[in-house]
């Protein structure tokens, strides 16, 4: 009959050799399953190409002495300055909302903090998923949103956009320009 110290030894070794199985297998699981990307792995998909929309002319409303009137929706884009003649950073989100015929604009960093809004502080569990949504890359996404990434300072921020009346889930290149334009002047 082994004697009681080895005996310890014996099933402190087992113990151990059980612990290291399991984590182990846990660890074998964790990769088959695949890591979440970090939050500095968050780029555009070079393999994904925005949909190009035909610039369609359409009825302005600003000319009531002429309603027949046909405007470009492209030159009332041009007349609206987001980032100098505004008073903060979310009268310039709420500027370049409206520049854009979107509902609202939000930024957020890429873990799913809020950093700005153009209006009231929307919930934080919409703002969590949208983020993760993107760093996913998870399609279709929900009509009316558009989800961009921005690198900012070395920090990478995602922006969602919100539109009841969106046709197209890309982001336009110029309103990507110009909420970096805006980060530049109040960040």
């Amino acid at each position: 009959m082994p004697d009681l110290p080895s005996l310890r030894i014996i099933l402190l070794l087992a113990g151990g050799l059980l612990i290291l199985c399991i984590a182990a297998w846990f660890l074998a699981g964790k990769r088959r399953r695949g890591v979440k990307r970090s939050a500095s792995a968050i780029s555009l998909d070079p393999n994904r190409s925005p949909l190009r929309v035909q610039k369609v002319p359409f009825r302005s409303t600003e000319d009531p002495a002429n309603p027949d009137k046909i405007t470009d929706a492209t030159s009332h884009k041009e007349e609206t300055d987001c980032v100098n003649k505004q008073r903060d950073l979310a009268g310039s989100l709420d500027a370049l909302a409206k520049k854009y015929s979107l509902d609202e604009i939000i930024l957020a960093t890429a873990d799913g903090l809020l950093l700005a809004a153009s209006r009231n502080a929307p919930p934080a569990g919409d703002i969590a998923r949208y983020t993760g949504m993107f760093a996913e890359n998870i399609q279709p996404r929900p009509p009316g949103i558009i989800l961009f990434g921005l690198e900012y300072k070395g920090s990478h921020l995602v922006g969602i956009a919100r539109g009841r009346d969106l046709l197209i889930q890309e982001p336009d290149p110029d309103m990507v320009r110009e909420t970096k334009a805006i980060l530049n002047r109040w960040i």
